[in-house]
């Protein structure tokens, strides 16, 4: 399989006519070789989308991030057993170009993914979601509702010690690797439940497809009832267009820095915040030793009441330290009271902490803003990341 070296997502675009042959009645004519236009109709959710191919809409599977309206080349690579047909050169390009579109999306307006959370608390209230008549979309949307709840840290998550790890499991940053993992383990697709089921991006592929799929087969929708599934579909898309943005973020880094950003959602008071952490792989490799290369974990936070903070972790195998820095000396009182009970809670995880500590620094925020700037992604021109 063919794979795109910067984003790791194979550059095939597999066309898969699940209810006609290539030779059926209506299917495009088409011959190993062909060059052809196409141009992405709509999609379908869970990586089938439309594409018109010499005036038909074919059904595709492709793991590529295409949008409806987007126009791509491809060329006829094989018909049998299915369909082939692989993005050219050119496209290539342009896929470089859309990913260089995820990063400047990110550089203009970096709450947009913190804007999926903080929407949904009011576009999932019990009063919007009652003026759908169809019963299984309200269910869906009350699902969805409460998965985006339970990946936000709050009084309500407080007590899940692996908050984060789940995080980043279930909000569905790993997607398209546990998708691949599926397909290599041998069994068709269609044969085994799908990977990642309960994440929050392969949930909202789904419902965006159910929500427009319901809007194309009734014509007499309720005014009210058609801007709620209106309102419902444009989150959904905008939503998962943020996801893919942490994904792309995330690719670079890694490939680049061997890092990985994680930004989550907290509310302890009316106002929901984005914290920011940083995962380095590897750590330092000088100072590797028999007991393997440690990683380390930066937390940038920032409190209503505390202010902010930076808490420095590094862990080798099971051992741990932790430096935590605060603004101020109140701050770092209260904190360094609480250190013995979090010590105890790592302990019960199975960590031995080596070293735990808090003081004072005031260049926590820029710190964290060398910390966002220095990385690969967030060049003057990310263009030039690109060549």
């Amino acid at each position: 399989m063919d794979v795109n070296p910067v984003s790791g997502i194979p550059s095939r675009l597999l066309i898969r006519a699940l209810r006609q042959k290539f030779d059926s009645q209506g299917f495009p004519d088409l011959h190993p070789g062909d060059r052809l236009d196409a141009q992405v109709t709509r999609k379908l959710g869970e990586g089938k989308i439309l594409v018109l191919l010499k005036g038909t809409q074919v059904e595709a599977d492709t793991k590529i991030p295409l949008q409806v309206g987007q126009k791509i080349q491809v060329q006829v690579e094989s018909l049998e057993p299915q369909v082939l047909l692989r993005l050219v050169a050119d496209d290539a390009a342009g896929e470089r170009g859309k990913i260089t579109g995820y990063l400047k999306a990110f550089r203009s307006d970096p709450q947009a993914f913190a804007d999926l959370f903080e929407a949904a608390a009011d576009l999932f209230k019990p009063d919007h979601l009652k003026t759908l008549s169809n019963g299984l979309l309200r269910s869906q949307a009350r699902s969805l509702g409460q998965m985006i709840r339970t990946l936000i840290f709050s009084s309500e998550t407080l007590e899940n010690p692996l908050f984060i790890r789940d995080f980043v499991f279930r909000s569905g940053f790993l997607l398209e690797r546990a998708l691949d993992r599926h397909l290599k383990e041998g069994a068709p697709a269609e044969t085994k439940a799908q990977p990642g089921a309960d994440n929050l991006k392969s949930a909202l592929i789904r419902f965006g497809a159910e929500v427009r799929q319901w809007l194309g087969s009734r014509p007499d929708i309720p005014a009210e009832e058609f801007k709620t599934l209106i309102r419902l579909a444009e989150y959904a898309d905008r939503s998962v267009h943020s996801l893919e943005t942490q994904q792309i973020l995330n690719v670079l880094s890694r490939d680049q820095e061997n890092r990985f950003m994680v930004q989550i959602p907290f509310a302890f008071s009316q106002n929901l915040a984005m914290q920011d952490i940083f995962i380095e792989f590897g750590g330092n490799p000088a100072e590797e030793n028999e007991k393997g290369s440690p990683f380390r974990i930066v937390f940038f936070l920032n409190f209503d009441a505390l202010g902010e903070m930076m808490i420095d972790v590094v862990i080798r195998d099971q051992e741990l330290a932790a430096d935590l820095s605060c603004q101020n000396v109140d701050v770092m009182t209260l904190v360094s009271s609480s250190l013995e009970k979090l010590k105890e809670n790592l302990d019960s995880l199975g960590f031995r902490v080596v070293r735990m500590a808090c003081d004072v620094r005031d260049d926590i925020g820029p710190t964290r803003n060398d910390y966002v700037k220095n990385s690969s992604w967030y060049e003057g021109d990310v263009i030039n990341f690109f060549a």
